[in-house]
């Protein structure tokens, strides 16, 4: 059995998130064996029709990088979660799952958003909603109401800075975790157009999104694993479902810098992991300054899945007493969570990204709104921060939520 394509494979986390270390303890175990053949040897080409890509309206939401002046690698994240009906790709679960991981609950439930958009400024939730449905919820929470922006009401917490714009239909959010470069105006003034945004900026984002459209989970940028990457400006990663599973790999090359078909497969032949586990008989195809590689993705039986592969949507607090030293951790809102699943990990500067996970809800049961624990740290004097770890012992963790000790005195 070749290595599986797990989530935690760094190629693969680099687009869920730059610098993801919170999910780097999945093990392989729910991957399964991969349908490519083993490292070296040549795969089966031949031709995939692939279903219709929907039209790239993501890019609405992304100024161009001028009017945030940051040059930083832009990782863009596209998706419509819709129901989890299944069955589907372990690699499109794990994608899922890890997107909801990151976000905050607000009274909405991740399966009922219409499209998710997720930059390095900030993520967007578009849905059927009012907007007093996300205050209410923001209402029981330690958000604040933070005065307004355009025709957005905003509100701000401090614990881990985060802050949303809502209107009826739209939650823009920013937390100090999730984006390395937050900024909400600028992603509100995109949406609206009252900003150049980075598709009519940038020509090598235009042509590859223009070529790869929506698809029920996309991944875009500079900064992508993917093909031939040290050639490549730009490139694509998707998914699309219908009768069957495809997943869609696009690049395009500066004009002096072209890359053949054979080079391509050549690349598949050594690096098969750029596939989901399950593909089969990948297209290849260059046409000028893009490749395209394209693979059906069989539909298995649905089975039963580790907790891990959808965690729970919920909203986090954290507070610190320093006299004690010892952190709080708070359950706002959101679903209920099995105590079980529930660890904690002290952050220390010297821990190289180690997970050591202690049952945060010893006692069992489940986990609601309302609930808090509390960790002691008095015999952790070089501790930085706590992560609530989501799991189980056999498979691995998720990071639900992390707080950092940093500025918490």
């Amino acid at each position: 059995m070749p290595p599986a394509d797990e989530p935690s494979r760094p190629t693969r986390r680099s687009l869920l998130r730059a610098g993801a270390a919170a999910a780097t303890t999945l093990t392989t175990s729910a991957a399964g064996c991969t349908s490519l053949p083993p490292l070296g040897s040549k795969p089966t080409y031949g031709r995939v029709d692939v279903p219709d890509a929907g039209a790239p309206d993501y890019r609405r939401w992304l100024p161009s990088q001028s009017v945030v002046e940051t040059d930083d690698d832009w990782l863009i994240t596209y998706a419509e979660p819709g129901p989890f009906d299944g069955p589907v790709p372990e690699e499109f679960v794990a994608r899922r799952g890890f997107q909801r991981s990151e976000l905050d609950h607000f009274g909405i439930g991740y399966e009922n958003y219409d499209r998710l958009v997720t930059t390095n400024l900030a993520t967007v939730i578009e849905a059927e909603f009012a907007a007093d449905e996300v205050a209410s919820t923001l209402g029981e929470t330690r958000y604040e109401p933070d005065g307004s922006y355009r025709d957005y009401d905003l509100y701000a917490r401090s614990d881990v800075p985060r802050r949303a714009a809502v209107r009826d239909g739209v939650i823009v959010w920013t937390s100090a975790e999730h984006h390395r470069a937050a900024d909400l105006e600028a992603t509100v003034d995109a949406g609206r157009g009252d900003v150049e945004r980075y598709h009519e900026a940038d020509d090598a984002f235009a042509a590859v999104t223009e070529a790869v459209g929506a698809s029920r989970m996309l991944f875009v940028g500079g900064g992508h694993p993917g093909l031939a990457t040290e050639y490549a400006e730009m490139g694509a990663d998707a998914f699309r479902i219908g009768d069957a599973a495809y997943q869609v790999l696009i690049e395009r090359y500066p004009e002096d810098r072209a890359v053949s078909a054979e080079r391509i497969r050549r690349i598949l032949e050594e690096q098969p992991h750029e596939l989901t586990s399950e593909a089969e008989t990948p297209d290849v195809a260059v046409d000028g300054r893009h490749a395209t590689v394209e693979a059906r993705v069989p539909l298995a039986p649905d089975r039963d899945r580790d907790p891990i592969r959808d965690p729970p949507q919920v909203t986090w607090g954290g507070s610190f007493d320093a006299e004690t030293r010892t952190v709080t951790i708070h359950h706002e809102v959101g679903e209920r969570v099995d105590a079980d699943l529930l660890w904690y990990d002290v952050d220390r500067p010297d821990d190289y990204g180690e997970i050591e996970r202690i049952p945060l809800w010893p006692d069992g049961g489940t986990v609601g709104p309302g609930d808090e624990a509390t960790v002691d740290l008095s015999d952790s004097p070089d501790a930085v921060g706590v992560q609530v770890e989501y799991g189980t012992e056999s498979v691995g963790s998720q990071t639900l939520f992390y707080y950092p000790l940093e500025g918490s005195e």
